[in-house]
């Protein structure tokens, strides 16, 4: 079982919130956003009045290096619906090099256990050379080995290199969930028999690929936001917007708003504390 009661004992609010007791068929099912950067700095100006707003939902903060994931750690224990999930960026790898990625994952090793989840790893080939490359895909080895062996569950990213990730995450047997999935059909397939959840994010209204969110196994679908980005208007990203996914996706599935909502939530028992 994938343990979530943080072992230093620091997010005993967070476990008083929706844990202390474990989930059950009872818990009543809450916005879910599996993949937002409320640390962001586009939130600056926002922050506080976000953390009124979304008071109801529940929202996975990612974190892409370690300075900004030490910022998450730290804004859980005073908001503990976002859940701090700590990482180190593919785009940040390339940009810092070996020695200062090796850093990266030390942070990892050293404050993992104050984490929800890892998050967000991955590849991105975008713009990359071959150097680059090879040098995301043994961290992000070393990352997941990590993730195995203290039991989380990883929120990965992935552009222009879906093969090359389903190949590595292949050798692991942590829970992965590929988020704003671009991969096609055949991937799709692949990342399902590897046992890996497929995120669909509000970019996906605004580009209008309905045909993958269809044909999604709904025991495998995740929703988020992965905001500021991907908005699915001209307006900044935020997890309101889980709402907007929801209906739109619910209406593709010939499904209910709530049934979905419940869907969502029961996933996420499963997939974290399953």
């Amino acid at each position: 079982m994938f343990s979530n009661n943080y072992e230093d004992g620091r997010y005993k609010s967070l476990s008083n919130l929706l844990f202390k007791e474990g989930f059950n068929a009872n818990t009543e099912a809450k916005f879910l956003d599996i993949h937002a950067h409320i640390n962001d700095k586009a939130f600056d100006g926002s922050r506080d009045r976000l953390y009124s707003e979304l008071a109801d939902f529940i929202v996975l903060n990612a974190g892409e290096e370690p300075d900004e994931d030490s910022g998450i750690l730290s804004e859980a224990l005073k908001h503990p619906n976002f859940l701090p999930c700590i990482g180190l960026h593919p785009n940040v790898i390339a940009a810092i090099g070996e020695a200062k990625a090796k850093g990266g994952v030390d942070y990892l090793a050293a404050h993992l256990n104050e984490a929800f989840a890892v998050s967000e790893v991955g590849l991105d080939y975008r713009g990359k050379d071959e150097s680059q490359k090879l040098l995301q895909g043994r961290i992000f080895s070393e990352i997941l080995e990590l993730a195995e062996l203290r039991r989380k569950v990883c929120i990965v990213h992935s552009r222009k290199s879906m093969d090359e990730l389903l190949r590595i995450i292949a050798s692991f047997e942590t829970k992965i969930i590929i988020h704003n999935f671009e991969g096609n059909q055949l991937q799709y397939e692949k990342a399902v028999d590897r046992g890996a959840y497929i995120s669909v994010s509000t970019g996906f209204m605004r580009f209008k690929r309905d045909n993958l969110i269809k044909k999604i196994a709904m025991d495998r679908l995740f929703l988020e936001t992965d905001s500021p980005a991907l908005s699915p208007d001209d307006k900044m990203n935020t997890p309101l917007n889980i709402r907007k996914l929801l209906n739109y996706v619910a209406a593709l599935r010939d499904m209910g708003e709530v049934e979905l909502k419940e869907k969502m939530w029961e996933n996420f028992q499963r997939v974290f504390y399953g």
